[in-house]
């Protein structure tokens, strides 16, 4: 018992040590400190929260204290962070997520991180009397005993039953309108050492809600939660209603998860060595698959009214303000303008519409086109920009008229119409009007009686020409002539050059590419006979790669799960889905597969080198 006891207390030293070791031996230079913070949504009603995100980049130091503003509750839910070696130089990067609670309304100015940091505004609205909030001591029964330690309710967080994990859901509002889209965070904590993977991302456990770009790779963070270590892996994602009225909302996601076949009794000294990696060691445990499931959350959809909404109103829900501008002031009668209106703001950018410039006498106008730049991961907030081709129907100084954009603000709980400011264009005439044969003047005019009153009785003659050899018979045409065929002969034989060359790199290329695979299978059967699936599934992701991006035409590099959901059908695009997601667990999951297992994935890898379809 007493050597136990040692070689617990010294492992962690042990482990310190090393990490300061191997941070020391980085030579590289901390780069500058910058911080900056976003608060969203900038409007919200008592007894909601607004998420307040600090970003530190460089060598600044980590949030150390909270604001203090009368009337506002700040709370830190989560933290990630990131190191960086660019040219020499460590980067960190921290993001610090903030829960900003409204116990009464007014307008609130939170300082910013740093004194010369702009402060930020929060408006809180009185509260509208439909919230769902539970008053405190509401009877809620505590969850079973965990069976392992750390498995309790410790505030918003609620762990399984033994304790290794727990899945927690942030919302910002409550009570949303149908349509509207909340960006909502999805966190599936995993306690270190106890849960083995993550096998497929979370999902939505109702079906009157929908969910819009789901990130594709969570942000990895770190928490303490009852003095116990947990990775903290962060989805964001936008959240929308489909019909009005009251809904619970829950969000699911398997796990693997280490299960004692010890009795507890007999388990008390693998808890009293308190690290992981020692419990694990002297415990038998079992991989188990469990689902774990967030806290249920009750979401009141409203219908949009019908009272005062617009004509134009397409199903913009959001804050939105728009501007326009035109691709010249100058133009000349016939040749087309660009005319482009850009929509900034935050909403469900998927419903802004817009026709731009309607029907217009002194303009005609075609098809618009529109492009959507986001300004964060889930898309919440951005910029589309429509697009509009206008050709003047005459010259002279035109006026656009300014254009309109409708949509519901859920802040106000009414609809706006914003509009842009007008713009003028000089529209000079046509070139062929400066080439037209001048009018014909009036009878008795001077011009008229150039001739005395009578005319000749013989044809005027013209101009005299030296020989009548025709042009193209002289030597300069000739010459000409000549050099034209030289330059066409000379650009021709470049040409084929250049497709002879061009057919060398593709060869080559697919000589590379067919080296490249091959050292990955070899790689994969060496891997499968040592049962090591990090080496296995991400050699089957570089084949996969390769093999997709010579089929597509496109960089192997930049292939993913999203490409193969839009480009391929079948029964293979849930394997080939699968093993990219394999791939990313197996780098974290320490699992061991089954030969079998390795056998059947080899198969899949070699069907989409052949080519072949899944009967």
């Amino acid at each position: 018992m007493g050597l136990i006891s040692r070689v617990a207390s010294r492992m962690p030293a042990a482990i310190a040590v090393m990490i300061l070791a191997v941070a020391g031996a980085v030579p590289a230079a901390r780069a500058a400190a910058s911080l900056d913070a976003t608060i969203e949504p900038s409007q919200i009603a008592v007894g909601e929260s607004a998420r307040l995100t600090i970003f530190t980049s460089g060598s600044g130091t980590l949030l150390t204290s909270l604001p203090v503003v009368p009337g506002l509750e700040f709370r830190v839910v989560g933290q990630s962070r990131q190191i960086q070696i660019i040219n020499g130089a460590v980067i960190d990067s921290t993001s610090t997520i903030i829960r900003v609670t409204a116990e009464e309304p007014g307008v609130f100015t939170i300082p910013g991180p740093t004194p010369k940091s702009p402060p930020l505004v929060l408006r809180v609205t009185p509260e509208s009397g439909s919230g769902s909030a539970s008053p405190p001591g509401n009877g809620v029964s505590p969850g079973p005993t965990p069976l392992l330690p750390g498995g309790s309710n410790t505030g918003d967080i609620h762990l399984t039953a033994d304790g290794s994990a727990f899945m927690n859901l942030e919302i910002p509002k409550r009570e949303i309108y149908v349509g509207e889209s909340v960006p909502i965070e999805v966190q599936v904590g995993m306690r270190n050492g106890f849960v083995a993977s993550i096998n497929g991302l979370p999902k939505l456990s109702s079906s009157d809600f929908t969910l819009n770009n789901l990130s594709r790779q969570p942000e990895r963070g770190e928490k303490i939660i009852d003095g116990k270590p947990f990775t903290v892996y962060t989805w964001r994602s936008l959240l929308a209603a489909v019909k009005p009225g009251s809904f619970p909302l829950t969000f699911e996601a398997p796990l693997t998860v280490r299960v004692r076949t010890r009795s507890p009794r007999e388990s008390m000294l693998d808890d009293l060595l308190g690290d992981p990696f020692l419990q694990n060691f002297f415990a038998v445990t079992v991989p188990k698959d469990i689902t774990v499931s967030s806290q249920q959350a009750a979401i009141t959809v409203l219908p949009l009214p019908t009272a005062g909404r617009p004509p134009d109103f397409g199903g913009a829900v959001g804050s939105f303000k728009i501007s326009a501008d035109i691709s010249s002031t100058k133009n000349t009668a016939g040749d087309p303008l660009t005319l482009r209106m850009h929509v900034n703001g935050a909403g469900n950018f998927d419903r802004v519409q817009s026709s731009m410039l309607g029907s217009d006498a002194e303009w005609k106008t075609y098809g618009t086109k529109s492009n959507f730049t986001p300004g964060d991961s889930p898309g919440f907030r951005g910029e589309k920009i429509f697009e509009q081709p206008l050709v003047a129907s005459q010259p002279g100084t035109h006026t656009i008229p300014p254009l309109a954009f409708s949509y519901f603000d859920p802040g106000t709980r009414r609809y706006e119409t914003v509009h842009s400011s007008p713009l003028t264009v000089t529209v000079a005439p046509a070139a062929d009007a400066a080439n037209e044969p001048p009018p014909a003047l009036p009878a008795g005019s001077p011009a008229d009686e150039s001739h005395g009153g009578w005319r000749p009785d013989h044809a005027l003659a013209g101009a005299r020409v030296d020989t009548l050899v025709p042009p193209y018979f002289e030597p300069r045409f000739v010459g000409l002539v000549s050099a034209l065929a030289l330059l066409l002969a000379g650009g021709w034989a470049e040409l084929r050059r250049r497709e002879r060359n061009a057919s060398d790199i593709r060869k080559a290329r697919e000589r590379a590419r067919t080296q490249l695979v091959a050292a990955m299978l070899e790689r994969m059967s060496a891997a499968a006979t040592g049962l090591d699936p990090t080496v296995f599934f991400n050699s089957a992701r570089s084949v996969l790669q390769q093999t997709l991006g010579a089929r597509w035409d496109i960089a192997p590099e930049i292939i993913t799960v999203a490409d193969i959901d839009s480009r391929i059908e079948g029964a293979d695009r849930d394997d080939l889905r699968q093993i990219f997601a394999l791939a990313d667990e197996a780098n974290y999951s320490g699992d061991k597969l089954k030969a079998a297992d390795f056998e059947r994935w080899t198969q899949v890898v070699r069907r989409q080198l052949a080519g072949e379809v899944p009967s």
